[in-house]
Order: structure tokens, then C-alpha cells, then sequence
């Protein structure tokens, strides 16, 4: 999952450089010339992102000291939501993609119009808001500082990236979706690193 946020990261601020004061026809015609880029990317920010959670979410409940636990019981179902709306993103936004590139060219203001509603969609399902994958490390986190799981300094770190998944909410507020991946990605790899030793 780490590898997946890194691979974004790459694309959208090494790789693609959007040009200054495209209108929204530009914007789609330089989606239309990166078209395989931007689809890798999703599809592994998204669709590899959101299979990859589903594993790690079954082997953080064979993991956990206490299975029945309710607090993690709870973080199991935010994490499950999560991948649901990940790969639903994802797949919006490949078939969405397609199907805008092709009506381009046969009416522009549909396409304006599709273009606006699918960031929309997307925004809305898998990137604007982070609150239910803060709420699933939140939630993760509070019950392994109860059960004694894993270092404590990781929990602490998990209960700072959920706090500030949650503020997402507040999408007003600058850096905070940026504070989120890049600290989530920490944990990711440190999260990573512990269940292949446990």
C-alpha cells in the first residue's frame, strides 16, 4: 500500500506536469495525451490500493491478541467500507476516463459536463474527504494500545494520522489530505514490516 501511495506521488508530481491556465477542454485533452498514465495510476492508487487492504485487513483480525475485540471489530468494518469505496473510485474513474475521451470529440459541453461530475464523484468517494480511513487507523490504533499490540510509539503515530484523517472532514483547510498520506504512508511500511516478523 505504501508502494501505491509512492507510485502517485511519482506520477502526479515527477511525471505529469499540468500545464497554467488550462480551461476545461485543455484539461481534458491533456488527460487525453497521458490517458495511460493517469489510468496506471489509479489503478494502482485505487484498485492494487483497495486489494491490498482487504489483505491486510484479514491479517490484522488473525493478528490481533484479542479477535473479538469490539473496538477492533469496528476498525475491521471502517476498513472494509474503505475498500469498497477505493476500487469503486478507481473503476469510476477508468470507465468514466474512457467514456469521456471518446465523447470529446463528438460534443465538448457534454464532456465538460461529464468531466466536472466524475472529479466530483471521485473527490466525494476516494480522495477529498479521508474519514473513513482515518476512523479505520483511529479506531485500529486505540485498540492495540488496549491490547498491548505492536509498539506503542506506532499506535501513537496511528491516533495522530487518524485525528488528522478525520479533520479532513474540514476539506477547507489546507495540507491536511497531504499530512495524511505522507504520515499514513509511514505507517504503512512500519505496520508492513511488524505483521511480516509477527
Amino acid at each position: 500500500m505504501a508502494l501505491c501511495y509512492l507510485s502517485m506521488f511519482i506520477i502526479f508530481f515527477v511525471l505529469i506536469s499540468v500545464p497554467a491556465g488550462l480551461d476545461t477542454l485543455g484539461m481534458i485533452e491533456f488527460l487525453q495525451e497521458g490517458q495511460l498514465l493517469f489510468a496506471i495510476s489509479y489503478s494502482l492508487g485505487y484498485l492494487v490500493f483497495g486489494v491490498l487492504l482487504a489483505i491486510t485487513l484479514q491479517s490484522l483480525q488473525h493478528s490481533l491478541p484479542v479477535e473479538n475485540s469490539a473496538l477492533a471489530s469496528l476498525a475491521d468494518r471502517f476498513g472494509s467500507i474503505w475498500v469498497m469505496l477505493m476500487m469503486a473510485s478507481g473503476m469510476t474513474y477508468l470507465i468514466g476516463m474512457d467514456r469521456l475521451i471518446h465523447l470529446v470529440s463528438i460534443d465538448p459541453v457534454q464532456a465538460q459536463a461529464l468531466y466536472h461530475s466524475l472529479g466530483l464523484i471521485i473527490e466525494a468517494l476516494g480522495g477529498g474527504i479521508e474519514l473513513v480511513g482515518g476512523l479505520w487507523v483511529l479506531l485500529l490504533s486505540i485498540a492495540g494500545l488496549k491490547q498491548n499490540w505492536l509498539p506503542k510509539t506506532l499506535h501513537l503515530l496511528g491516533l495522530l494520522i487518524g485525528c488528522i484523517g478525520i479533520l479532513t472532514v474540514m476539506h477547507i483547510v489546507p495540507y491536511l489530505k497531504d499530512a495524511f498520506g505522507l504520515l499514513q504512508l509511514i505507517w504503512f511500511i512500519w505496520l508492513g514490516v511488524l505483521l511480516l516478523k509477527h
